[in-house]
């Protein structure tokens, strides 16, 4: 090797101390490709597991608006649960595939299933809360509540 150029793992052996004559390459690479393994599992694991779908609230004047992008879902395909100061949306799509061939006829069906859970930091009133789905998006109007302050006297 020529003295000009540098082994690129030399700069990790002077972590240590002169004497110590150890090579971390191997274990370094495998700390990367185990990091990837982890990092790639849990996207495909995000995607395909928890099967939620992209939603947002917005803060307006009287109200709170949920909107949830469902793109292909119906409103018999679509459930709300209000629990507490959450809100459950359960998506439920099943479709029949048929195909027929010259030899046999093909029934396929397919199920999915997607939930999200948002979480308000009040309860919802269940009686004038209200959803509509136009679009492929589901707006879901909170009422605001008046919000009423009292001041608490500190005893001696």
């Amino acid at each position: 090797m020529d003295s000009d150029k540098q082994d690129p793992r030399s700069d990790k052996k002077k972590v240590f101390p002169e004497n110590w004559n150890i090579d971390f390459t191997p274990f370094q690479e495998f700390v990367d490709r185990m990091d990837n393994l982890f990092s790639r599992s849990f996207k495909s694991f995000q995607g395909q597991i928890l099967n939620d779908f992209p939603a947002e609230i917005v803060e307006k004047e009287n109200n709170i608006y949920v909107k949830a992008e469902v793109p292909g879902y119906r409103r018999q395909d679509i459930q709300i649960e209000i629990i507490g100061n959450r809100i459950k949306i359960t998506l439920n799509k099943d479709e029949t595939i048929s195909l027929q061939t010259d030899k046999e006829n093909v029934n396929k069906k397919s199920i999915q299933q997607k939930e999200r859970i948002i979480t308000l930091p009040f309860n919802i009133p269940k009686n004038s809360i209200t959803a509509t789905l136009e679009n492929g998006i589901l707006i879901i109007t909170i009422p605001k509540q008046s919000i009423s302050s009292h001041m608490v006297d500190i005893e001696d």
